[in-house]
């Protein structure tokens, strides 16, 4: 190249270098702007991701969840005591009625023989007053739904939070590992007046202590279930730790009703001291039964302590074995009949810390 040629180059190599430089001023950028690009935001002491704010207020709505389920599960509680309260005095009342009928072939007089009849009578229409008015029964029944859905909405919303927990922990991870945010950090705290150091912060931190102790409280599990006669679904029912029969689901039992082989095989025998009580069959019939409680019954691994069961005549031999809700109501709980699974979840109440609980892990 002649030195003309290279003086008439020279400009448009000028130029082209200016162009170069310009632009790799242009890519490059400040520490907090390479920062701000890998979606960090400087804190109080820290660069953190914004996911954390999304994090505490998630976290916010499942601390209200469990405040409002612990609202319906303390009404559950109260029309639970309404109900059994009730049923003692039906039991009382039957008691007094069987006393009363075993004085009247002994009444000395008629006017005395009156008077137990009246008695008898206005009795009879006091158990046929409270057996059919279902105001607590109903009351109950609409509290355990509400309670159950509750929990089901609970849990999945507490799932949701450990699942963007592990996220953000993820990201946070990948970001300590790389290079350029490391030096962007170091070269940001040369101008600045105090050091700041990449996240997660203290309330990250403080939520993943607060969930884990929520998780913990939670037990769920997925039980398998046999379809048998009736299509009726059969799980297996361990009786006081030791005696393991099938019974079948049933959600309108409001007790657990055993025939009285069953009882008699899971060590349940009833005793004339025993009280009785009227239970209502499937087909609207009612037959007395005898009411006895279950030191424990385990299904999977929810044990309930002191569960009420009724002990059927033993003339009725075809009646089946009825898991029915003086267990059930214990536990969220529903049938996934395409998997046949009994699905269970309890959430442990802080009201129940210092008591002995009725349901155990």
């Amino acid at each position: 190249m002649g030195y003309r040629q290279f003086l008439l180059s020279f400009p448009i190599a000028f130029v082209s270098i200016l162009s170069i430089t310009a632009r790799a001023a242009a890519d490059e950028k400040s520490p907090e702007e390479l920062l701000a690009s890998k979606g960090l935001r400087k804190l109080s002491a820290s660069f953190s991701l914004p996911e954390e704010a999304e994090l505490s207020k998630q976290f916010r709505d499942v601390d209200s969840l469990r405040k409002k389920l612990r609202d319906l599960q303390r009404e559950v509680r109260m029309w639970q005591k309404r109900v059994n309260d009730k049923k003692k005095l039906i039991i009382v009342y039957l008691q007094k009625r069987r006393q009363l009928r075993a004085q009247l072939p002994l009444a000395r007089s008629a006017e005395m023989h009156n008077r137990i009849v009246h008695m008898l009578n206005e009795l009879a229409d006091r158990i046929v007053l409270m057996q059919e008015a279902g105001r607590e029964e109903e009351s109950l029944k609409a509290a355990r739904a509400a309670a159950n859905e509750q929990t089901e909405t609970y849990i999945q919303r507490l799932l949701e939070t450990r699942q963007l927990y592990e996220k953000v922990e993820e990201k946070y991870k990948d970001l300590a590992a790389d290079p350029a945010i490391e030096k962007a950090i170091d070269e940001y705290n040369k101008t600045s007046d105090k050091t700041y150091k990449l996240g997660p912060g203290t309330g990250l931190l403080s939520t993943a202590r607060r969930l884990e102790k929520l998780e913990n409280a939670v037990l769920s599990e997925s039980i398998d279930l046999r379809q048998g006669p009736g299509r009726l679904w059969y799980v297996p029912v361990m009786f006081n730790r030791k005696y393991s029969k099938e019974l079948a689901i049933d959600t309108g039992a409001s007790i657990i009703a055993l025939p009285w082989n069953t009882a008699k095989a899971v060590g349940l025998t009833p005793t004339e001291k025993d009280p009785t009580l009227t239970v209502r069959m499937a087909d609207g019939k009612t037959v007395e039964a005898k009411q006895v409680f279950a030191e424990t019954v385990r299904v999977g691994k929810f044990t309930v302590e002191n569960v009420e069961c009724a002990v059927m005549p033993p003339e009725l031999t075809q009646a089946p074995p009825l898991l029915g809700l003086s267990f059930l109501s214990n536990f969220s709980f529903k049938i996934d009949t395409s998997q046949a699974k009994l699905i269970m979840a309890t959430i442990e109440s802080p009201d129940s810390a210092g008591r002995s609980p009725r349901h155990r892990r």
